[in-house]
């Protein structure tokens, strides 16, 4: 797959503080084409917003904006592309550097389908995983949610949750939702099996709703 974009969006919210915990005022999500794409119509894709989902309002960003909105949440947008999963070993760190501006409070990694998997042990992607929080994160004091790989990558999965363990972030699996693929993959509504591969409006919802489920907490 090509043309490959991270997003960004930072809420700004008026959240109370948790006893002993940041008050969660700014959050960063960095994604890859699940969570946006460009249009493509070469390869059937026509939306601006998380391949394959039917409309931007069912893609998995625009569903969890849903849930933090309800806490008075203002939303940003930005677009990056192949800083970090192709070669993650080599961080791209010239095209981040703009986002280390928005500090942000929680950071959510929706990555992984595009490590290759057998590289995520060779090259060691736990210990770059947290060097990209360390650029991207202004304070110690962030919350970090990795969310494993929607399509089967056991090495990534493994490196992801050897980070999360080692630096106490936190993690959401989305173990077998790729396995139940006429449910949750867009097999049924396309044609090219690139655009295909990506989560369904149902996939979104469930990737959506175990996220939420992760991090809903910080939010009370």
């Amino acid at each position: 797959m090509k043309n490959y974009s991270f997003i960004i969006f930072c809420f700004l919210s008026s959240f109370f503080e948790i006893k002993g915990q940041k008050r969660i005022e700014k959050v960063l999500v960095l994604g890859n084409s699940i969570t946006i794409h460009i249009p493509k119509p070469a390869i059937g894709w026509e939306g601006n917003w998380g391949m394959a989902a039917s409309v931007q309002e069912k893609d998995f960003v625009h569903l969890l904006e849903v849930n933090l909105l309800k806490h008075n949440s203002k939303l940003e947008f930005g677009n990056i592309s192949n800083t970090f999963e192709k070669r993650f070993w080599d961080m791209d760190t010239i095209a981040l550097a703009k986002y280390k501006s928005y500090k942000p409070d929680l950071l959510l990694l929706v990555i992984g389908e595009n490590v290759v998997d057998s590289l995520a042990a060779k090259k060691e992607l736990d210990k770059y995983l947290l060097k990209l929080v360390d650029f991207v994160c202004d304070s110690s004091e962030s919350k970090v949610l990795l969310v494993g790989s929607f399509w089967p990558n056991k090495e990534i999965n493994k490196k992801m949750q050897k980070a999360c363990t080692e630096n106490h972030w936190l993690y959401t699996d989305l173990d077998g939702l790729y396995q139940n693929r006429e449910q949750n993959t867009a097999i049924l509504t396309h044609k090219n099996g690139g655009v295909a591969r990506h989560p369904s409006d149902v996939g979104m919802r469930e990737i959506t709703n175990r996220i939420w489920e992760t991090i809903r907490f910080l939010f009370q």
